[in-house]
């Protein structure tokens, strides 16, 4: 399990859809392991937009799923769109009521749970996650955070884009802080001692802890 970190714009999102053949990398070259990962059918990204189509419902994304891995001989399982009401994934992150609705009906929240179950019922074995966690409740992000230790302990490959480095530390195995579209950092979590060390690291150092806005000169100004 490995953790992309770094601020903004610092290349983590272009680096998947790198990996993914979305973009061409101008130099250099991105390689998956055939023996291991022999079809790209078995690679599993998740984007910001969850990789649904919003005029179709749930239910029918996962249909159209399921048409596109029916041919080649990729190991990924069958689905039956009939019977996800009682798939435990489906009821695991309560998605039975909202099967029929639209996807631009749901909310973001329902919509990333929607997305992340509609790729893992194909039992991917490289699982890629961009901000999985960004507009989930509580309560969703602590199943996920408990899912993807499951996965990572039946033996997937998991490669999450995060900013959330309490889920960060929680879930994953070695994390790499990219700067200004370089490799910044490259650590083990299991070498590191604590959470706040963890913290300072993956910040690089630039947390601060007291900042200056103006609103108190502003208010100073208001009460003159």
């Amino acid at each position: 399990t490995l953790a992309l970190l770094g601020y903004n714009g610092v290349g983590k999102t272009t680096l998947f859809n790198l990996i993914v053949g979305l973009l061409r990398p101008r130099s250099g070259r991105c390689v998956i392991n055939q023996a291991l990962v022999p079809s790209m059918r078995d690679v599993f990204l998740m984007t910001e937009r969850a990789n649904l189509v919003d005029s179709m419902t749930l239910r029918d994304n996962i249909k159209f799923r399921a048409l596109l891995f029916a041919d080649g001989d990729s190991k990924s399982r069958d689905v039956n769109p009939a019977d996800l009401d009682d798939e435990p994934l489906i009821q695991a992150f309560e998605l039975g009521p909202h099967l029929d609705k639209k996807v631009s009906e749901l909310s973001s929240g329902l919509r990333k749970r929607a997305g992340l179950v509609a790729g893992m019922l194909f039992d991917p074995h490289v699982i890629m996650l961009d901000e999985p966690t960004n507009s989930i409740d509580p309560i969703t992000r602590d199943l996920l955070i408990d899912y993807v230790n499951r996965l990572h302990a039946c033996g997937r490959t998991i490669l999450t884009v995060t900013h959330d480095l309490e889920y960060c530390w929680k879930t994953m195995d070695r994390a790499v802080i990219l700067d200004d579209r370089r490799i910044a950092g490259d650590v083990m979590l299991a070498d590191i001692p604590d959470y706040e060390t963890f913290t300072h690291i993956a910040t690089l150092g630039h947390g601060r802890r007291t900042v200056d806005f103006g609103l108190e000169r502003q208010m100073a100004r208001s009460e003159e």
